[in-house]
């Protein structure tokens, strides 16, 4: 009888136990992390309303609201690390261009100088990250963030040379389209980032 009751109960702890492992987490729990998240989605939101392209830089950096979190020099590292994603896309893209069969010597040349132009926009982004990398252990931090926003500012100014030089050439229309839709898209979000870093207080 004893070893009957014995049995009872170990299995009843077992099936305790089971349960416990398989309850789904308490409405509370679910609606903190729910609160948690919307209160990062509106950080973004709100950093976003006054830039230069707020839509632009809402769809480029509410993904990452859950990293960003609160943090106003994590959002401006983000979004030039955005960009950069972007801009090595928009690249990559000019060069296929580039490297058609059926491409006229004009165009060609065109693009080639485009292809540079954002090839030094990426390398200023990524000087711009990289002082930004330095911040909070620099002594000088006005120093740092001016150097960050000179960087940015030299990315946009060759973004916007490549649609110039777009603009002066006889490019066939296809290409243009292309070329433009994504250097201004890259421009957008580089004014957006400059924007949030012009912002940056420490």
């Amino acid at each position: 009888m004893a070893q009957i009751n014995f049995l009872s109960l170990f299995f009843l702890t077992f099936n305790v136990i089971a349960m416990a492992k398989t309850t789904p987490l308490s409405s509370s729990s679910t609606t903190t992390t729910t609160n948690i998240n919307k209160t990062y989605n509106n950080f973004i939101k709100t950093s976003c309303n006054n830039t230069t392209y707020p839509t632009v830089c809402l769809t480029s950096l509410l993904p990452y609201a859950t990293v960003v979190k609160l943090n106003r020099l994590r959002l401006v590292k983000k979004s030039l690390s955005v960009t950069l994603k972007y801009a090595s896309a928009t690249q990559s893209t000019i060069s296929n261009l580039a490297k058609a069969k059926n491409i006229s010597k004009g165009n060609a040349a065109v693009l080639k100088d485009c292809i540079e132009d954002i090839q030094d926009s990426i390398g200023e982004i990524k000087d711009s990250l990289n002082a930004l990398s330095n911040l909070k252990s620099s002594k000088n931090k006005k120093f740092v963030i001016s150097n960050a926003q000179t960087w940015t500012s030299a990315a946009i100014t060759d973004e916007y040379s490549c649609t110039d030089g777009i603009s002066d050439e006889d490019v066939s229309p296809a290409v243009k389209k292309k070329i433009r839709n994504g250097i201004l898209r890259i421009a957008r979000m580089s004014s957006n980032a400059l924007y949030l870093l012009n912002h940056l207080k420490y």
